[in-house]
């Protein structure tokens, strides 16, 4: 009995480490979708200040939903050049799974 319960205990260990490990790794690719849409858009303020550049357009202004949806759109784009995903867990639009949004 008492070997059937260490068992069990150590299987829920584990499957909380990955569970654990999964969220670990799903934050860092928001963050890294997040760092490459910043690094776009301080390309673009860049080019629009620059003394030899003439912008045809108003600088974008988006609103926070607007990044969201930026950013969310860098991952899945990332997604399909990966080609290659550990499981589902890890792609953006289980995002909301587990907590609560």
């Amino acid at each position: 009995m008492s070997d059937d319960r260490d068992q069990e205990r150590q299987v829920d260990a584990i499957e909380r480490q990955a569970t654990a490990l999964e969220a670990i790794a799903t934050e860092l690719r928001y963050q890294n979708a997040a760092l490459v849409e910043t690094v776009d858009a301080i390309d673009q303020l860049a080019a629009r200040v620059d003394d030899h550049h003439v912008s045809e357009t108003e600088p974008r202004n988006r609103s926070g939903a607007a990044l969201q949806t930026a950013i969310a759109d860098r991952l899945f784009e990332r997604d399909d050049r990966e080609g290659e995903l550990m499981n589902g867990l890890d792609r953006a639009e289980n995002w909301a799974d587990g907590d609560g949004r």
